[in-house]
C-alpha cells in the first residue's frame, strides 16, 4: 500500500461566536462561552453527548501563517527553538487545533462550551466525547513549559477558572 500525500476532510460545522481576534478584548476562554453550529446534517450526531462533562473539539486553523518545522514557543525569545511538533503552534504543515471544551449546553443543531481556544467562523472537523482514556496522570512536560505553566496558573488562576486542568496530583 502507497502512503497517501493528502487527504481531505469533511467541515460538520463551524465556531458560530468564539474567542475575539483583538487579544485588547480577549477574555479567558475559560470564562468565555463558544457556541460551535453543526451544520443540519450532522445535528443529530450531538444526541447523548449531554451525559459528558468534556468533549474534545477538533477544527482547522484556518488563519494560520506559514508552516513551520522549528518555532520557539509562544514566540518567547527567552525560550528554546524546538520542533513545532514539540509545541502547541498554529503554524504547522496541518493547521490542525484540537482542545478539550467543558461541555456548558446540548442545544443541536449547536454546542456550548467554555474553554475552545479558537475564532468566530473557525471550521469544525469533529467533536468527540472526553472520557477516562484520555487522561494522563502526571504527563512528563520540558522545563520550558513546566516555567509557563506555573506562572500562567499562578497569574491567571486556573485553579478557579478551570479546576480540571493541569496535573493530577
Amino acid at each position: 500500500m502507497g502512503v497517501l500525500e493528502s487527504v481531505c476532510f469533511r467541515v460538520i460545522g463551524w465556531v458560530e461566536r468564539g474567542l475575539p481576534k483583538d487579544p485588547g478584548e480577549t477574555p479567558s476562554r475559560y470564562t468565555y462561552e463558544s457556541i460551535i453550529r453543526l451544520m443540519d446534517d450532522y445535528s443529530r450526531g450531538l444526541e447523548g453527548l449531554e451525559e459528558y462533562s468534556h468533549a474534545i473539539i477538533v477544527y482547522w486553523l484556518h488563519e494560520a501563517r506559514e508552516a513551520r518545522v522549528k518555532t520557539r514557543p509562544w514566540g518567547d525569545e527567552g525560550l528554546p527553538e524546538v520542533g513545532v511538533f514539540a509545541t502547541r503552534s498554529p503554524n504547522r504543515p496541518n493547521p490542525i487545533g484540537v482542545t478539550v471544551v467543558e461541555i456548558v449546553g446540548v442545544e443541536p443543531p449547536r454546542l456550548r462550551v467554555r474553554g475552545l481556544d479558537a475564532w468566530t467562523g473557525t471550521p469544525v472537523l469533529d467533536v468527540k466525547p472526553y472520557d477516562y482514556y484520555d487522561v494522563v496522570k502526571r504527563p512528563r512536560v520540558p522545563w520550558w513549559f513546566e516555567k509557563r505553566w506555573s506562572r500562567s496558573y499562578a497569574e491567571k488562576r486556573y485553579d478557579l477558572l478551570a479546576p480540571w486542568l493541569g496535573p493530577c496530583g
